[in-house]
């Protein structure tokens, strides 16, 4: 079976869609719209239909009250194609093509109020606006199909050696004919604890079995790991009856070769008990359709360990036919980010270089200056800018060192403070080729952005050793909460969309966690009905 990570259960959502000043395909009266609703998950996936809507006969402003549900998936780029029919009513082949618009899922959930507003073309003629709003959706299931409970483990096994002890999550897998095991839920990971209680969650019977409580279904305990490459522990095989029916609520978890890997325990919650327990939990969706937004901030290394920039072994050699590594994370992260971002301007700063730029020359190493020139205004706007601005900045700058990450964490920290009140949430994204000499500087740094808006996700690039930037990653348990990710590129380069996959999987619970924190709630959202917008 391919194993899956970070594939917790999602939030669902629900689109609606609307036309405005749609092109008119008929001649003795008007058209006859119908939406077919397209979607791609990640680069690689398939394209399949997910929906289309009722036909509004004689309309060219239509509000359509066919809607679809699909999962909301942060971490990567679900590719969203809108085709607008002109409906025939004999035979859908002589149906005419009014318009098509192609998005993202982010770019709606981003957008204010979370109605995004595009533009339908055909044969490169503008054809009409297409609306689109989005609702969070939860699938209520009635409560004998439900299963309310919380999971816990001890002595759970030490996969890390002497360096720590074992961050636990469990695996819940079905058992599918067609696909053998197939992975249905996933719980969040426990930083260093043998003796884990993980969150209660619910999850509908027919998840585990097909209407055969005597069918296994599987759980298994993993060890976390930063790199992406988790540990496995061990596993069970259970039934619903044997833990409902028969009440056994402990079990021995072996691993492969036999030994204790630790001991799962099971406790159910009653419907209303874990509705209070959920009742103040507020979702990520909640957030951003209360306004919140994500400003992303970069930071990208030119000490001289990525090699003279102007030679094909350089890490920032640029190849007009190939992204080298650098441009290859700037676009993955900052394609997905930019959704959160009302104005899209992003700081963009180098260090571990002196840069000779156009409005900014200095004699010697810098650990953080702005790559467009201009100190007042680091800003650059969208993904366009981001790397037009770093490619003509590599003709600029000498590469020096050494590798510092404190000025550039002080300068996110600033940043962030500045927006604590603004519900804009910062994105340190830092790109480097190498180990950092001010370790215990950084450390205090982060320890002071606890409370303060603002995460840290770091690429390796290259194939240095990268050793040092764990200890980097705030997932310790006796910290207030886990605010670094690091992951090298080398791991996630197979698969385009595979490094932001990563990279950005923990971000939503980073931003919970942190509201949680400060006690701060979503703020009111805006109930829009799309027939009043023209």
């Amino acid at each position: 079976m391919q194993q899956q990570v970070h594939n917790k259960d999602r939030e669902k959502i629900e689109l609606y869609f609307s036309g405005r000043g749609l092109a008119d395909k008929d001649v003795l009266s008007q058209s006859d719209p119908q939406c077919y609703i397209y979607l791609k998950e990640g680069q690689q996936g398939q394209e399949r239909l997910i929906g289309k809507t009722e036909v509004k006969d004689n309309n060219l402003n239509p509000d359509w009250k066919t809607s679809v549900v699909l999962d909301f998936i942060f971490e990567i780029n679900q590719f969203l194609r809108i085709v607008v029919m002109d409906h025939d009513g004999k035979n859908v082949e002589n149906d005419d093509i009014i318009g098509s618009l192609n998005t993202t899922i982010g770019a709606v959930m981003g957008s204010k109020n979370q109605i995004y507003i595009g533009q339908l073309t055909h044969n490169n003629k503008k054809t009409g606006r297409l609306i689109i709003k989005a609702d969070k959706r939860k699938d209520i299931g009635e409560e004998n199909q439900m299963i309310y409970w919380q999971w816990n483990a001890t002595k759970v096994k030490n996969m890390d050696g002497w360096f720590g002890v074992s961050d636990p999550f469990l695996r819940f897998l079905k058992w599918h004919q067609n696909s053998d095991w197939l992975l249905v839920h996933e719980t969040e990971f426990i930083k260093n604890n043998e003796n884990p209680t993980w969150k209660p969650f619910e999850i509908p019977h027919d998840k585990l079995h097909d209407e055969n409580p005597q069918q296994p279904f599987k759980i298994e305990l993993w060890d976390n790991q930063t790199n992406g490459k988790h540990q496995f522990i061990g596993a069970i095989e259970v039934t619903i009856e044997q833990i409902i029916f028969k009440e056994i609520y402990q079990f021995v978890v072996k691993t492969p070769k036999g030994d204790l890997g630790g001991n799962l325990g099971v406790k159910f919650i009653d419907k209303k008990t874990f509705d209070l327990q959920m009742k103040d939990k507020h979702t990520f969706i909640d957030y951003l359709k209360g306004g919140d937004q994500i400003n992303l901030i970069i930071a990208i290394d030119f000490t001289g360990s990525n090699g003279n920039p102007s030679s094909p072994g350089s890490l920032h050699y640029n190849d007009p036919e190939h992204l080298n590594q650098y441009q290859n994370a700037l676009k993955q992260v900052a394609e997905i980010l930019l959704n959160y971002d009302y104005d899209k301007k992003v700081p963009l700063y180098g260090f571990g270089g002196v840069p000779s730029l156009p409005n900014f020359k200095k004699s010697s190493v810098e650990h953080c200056f702005p790559l467009n020139g201009n100190k007042s205004d680091p800003e650059v706007y969208g993904l366009d800018g981001i790397m037009s601005t770093y490619s003509n900045a590599l003709n600029h700058i000498d590469l020096s060192g050494p590798t510092i990450f404190g000025p550039v964490i002080e300068n996110a920290i600033e940043i962030s403070k500045a927006n604590l009140k603004k519900d804009i949430y910062s994105v340190l994204l830092i790109m480097t080729d190498g180990q950092i000499e001010d370790m215990n500087h950084c450390l205090n740094l982060i320890k002071k952005a606890y409370r303060l808006p603002l995460s840290i996700i770091i690429v390796g690039v290259g194939n240095a050793n990268f050793n040092m930037m764990e200890k980097l990653d705030g997932d310790d348990a006796q910290h207030e909460r886990d605010l670094v990710q690091f992951v090298p590129f080398i791991i996630h380069s197979q698969q385009p969309g595979d490094l932001a996959k990563e990279l950005l999987a923990e971000l939503p619970d980073q931003f919970l966690i942190f509201k949680k924190l400060i006690g701060k709630n979503p703020n009111p959202s805006k109930d829009i009905d799309l027939s009043q917008i023209n």
